[in-house]
Parts: structure tokens; sequence; C-alpha cells
């Protein structure tokens, strides 16, 4: 209880490609905001991540102005180029690190879904991701997440670190709607788009093959 009291602010952090981004996101952003009071969240689009084919993914600056699509009609989200902006491949832990030293004396909150936990393990130095920042762990079946028994070796007190948000289950995914986007789908027409979203793909014809 004294770390919480001694914090200047409460931050949520949620990364991912966002290739694109989707109301499944902002979902989840808002349903942390509100589950543990946090004064902002920073939507951080990823890089160059270690575990994904650079050629997979759309451009970093396309991706960033996307997020800045979808988040900017909501107050208390900003974006961030942290990852982005980094030569060489990005690490959660070092991004937490940098957003630390950032925002000195703030609380953070990594914002992620309960899959993620489950792998956290393989991610690297997972420990130093939790040195720097509580779990604010999507629950969307309300099963109780519980990390597995390798993070629980290398961390042996996260249950401590970990908070849950409760939230309904989502279908969207950014790999589905991608596809159905390089199929010729009029992005104006997925309901699962925030509408600047849908625009900006359809200006910029992201994703069109043509």
């Amino acid at each position: 209880m004294g770390y919480v009291k001694s914090m200047k602010s409460r931050i949520g952090v949620l990364g991912g490609t966002f290739d694109p981004p989707h109301r499944a996101h902002l979902e989840l952003a808002k349903a942390a905001r509100q589950e543990l009071n946090l004064n902002s969240v920073i939507f951080m689009p990823a890089g160059n991540p270690w575990r994904k084919k650079r050629g997979d993914l759309t451009s970093a600056e396309l991706r960033y102005a996307m997020v800045n699509e979808a988040i900017r009609d909501l107050s208390w989200a900003t974006s961030s180029r942290v990852e982005i902006d980094k030569s060489g491949p990005t690490y959660t832990f070092e991004t937490l690190e940098m957003l630390q030293a950032e925002h000195p004396g703030a609380g953070l909150w990594f914002i992620i879904g309960g899959d993620s936990l489950a792998d956290m393990s393989n991610w690297v130095q997972p420990e130093k991701i939790i040195a720097s920042a509580r779990l604010a762990i999507a629950d969307r079946q309300s099963t109780g997440i519980v990390p597995d028994a390798k993070l629980l070796g290398l961390v042996p007190n996260i249950s401590e670190k970990l908070d849950f948000v409760p939230m309904r289950p989502l279908a969207t995914t950014s790999t589905h709607l991608r596809g159905r986007l390089q199929s010729g789908v009029n992005p104006l027409d997925e309901a699962d788009l925030p509408s600047g979203v849908a625009e900006f793909i359809l200006h910029k014809r992201v994703y069109f093959s043509d």
C-alpha cells in the first residue's frame, strides 16, 4: 500500500504492433484505466520486435499514425515513439526502464492479455519487466489466470505485482482485420476499426495491394 501512496501518477502502458489498431485495444485501455484508476495510458507501437520478422510489419510511421487516429478523442491517452525510434531489436524491459526514467516517481502498469502472462517466461529478462512495472492483465473469462512455473521461479513474488482487469471477451484481432483489408474489404465497413483509423487506411491505402 505504501507503494501506491508514494506514486505521483499512475500510468498504463499498452504495447503492440497495432497493425492495425482496433476497438479491442481501446476497450482494454479503457477497462484498465477504470479498474486501476490510471491517470493516463501510453500506447506504445512496437519498433522492431525481436520475436517478429520486420518484413511482416506495416511501416512504423504508418502504425504510429494509425494509433494517433485511434486515440485522438481520448484525453487520457497518449502515444510514444520510444520503440519505433530505437535502432535494433526492441525489448519490453528496456522500454519500461526508459519510461521509468521519463516519469520519475510514477507507478507503471504494463497492460497485457492473459496469453502474454502465460508466455512471459520466454521473453527477454522478464524479471526486469516486473521490477519496472505492475502487470495489468486482461481477464476475459474470470478464470484466475496464473503465471507458469518457470516465471514463478524467476520472480517468486510475482503474485504481488499482478492486477486483473475484468473484460468481456473480444474476438477482434489485428491479424484478422489485416487479412480482410488485404482481401479488398472497405475499411469504412469494418465496425471494429475506429472511424479515424478506417479513414486513414482508406486515404493512405494501407493494406491495399495496388
